[in-house]
C-alpha cells in the first residue's frame, strides 16, 4: 500500500499548507524544491483546472483523486482507501471536518496532516462562501 503523502517529510508538507494558504513564496520553494506535483496540487485544490492535467500527465494521479475526494467523490475515495495508507483517507475526511477523522489523525499524532486537513478546509470554506455571493459569479 502507498504513502501517498506520509511520504513526503513533515517540512514538505508544511510547505505544501502554506502553499495551500496563498503564500506564494512557499509554492516557488516546493517547485523549485523538487516537489512540482505538490505545487500542483495545491494548484489543482484552488480549481485550477491545468494543474490536474499536469498531476495526470506527470503520474500523480492520485494527488488529482485526492483532491477528488475531498470534494467528496465516492469512487475517488474508496479508490483512495484501497491503494494509499489509511491516514490518506482520513486526512481527506478531516478536510470535511468529519470528526472520527480528526480524532484518528489526533490518536495517531498525525499533527502535520491535521494541520493540513485544517487548511484545506479552510480554503474550501472560502470557496463556497465567494460562489455564494451573486457579485463573484463566473460567466
Amino acid at each position: 500500500m502507498e504513502k501517498g503523502l506520509l511520504s513526503y517529510s513533515p517540512k514538505v508538507l508544511l510547505a505544501l499548507q502554506f502553499s495551500i494558504g496563498g503564500n506564494i513564496k512557499f509554492f516557488q520553494w516546493l517547485t523549485e524544491a523538487g516537489y512540482p506535483e505538490l505545487a500542483a496540487f495545491s494548484n489543482f485544490l484552488q480549481d485550477d483546472i491545468e494543474a490536474e492535467q499536469w498531476l495526470v500527465q506527470n503520474n500523480y494521479h492520485w494527488l488529482g483523486i485526492m483532491s477528488h475526494a475531498i470534494d467528496g467523490d465516492p469512487r475517488s475515495r474508496l479508490w483512495l482507501k484501497s491503494n494509499y495508507h489509511l491516514a490518506n483517507t482520513m486526512f481527506v475526511l478531516a478536510c470535511r471536518k468529519d470528526d472520527k477523522a480528526i480524532s484518528w489523525l489526533k490518536f495517531m499524532k498525525l499533527d502535520i496532516l491535521m494541520n493540513l486537513a485544517n487548511e484545506v478546509a479552510e480554503l474550501r470554506n472560502k470557496q463556497e462562501l465567494d460562489a455564494s455571493y451573486p457579485y463573484k459569479m463566473r460567466f
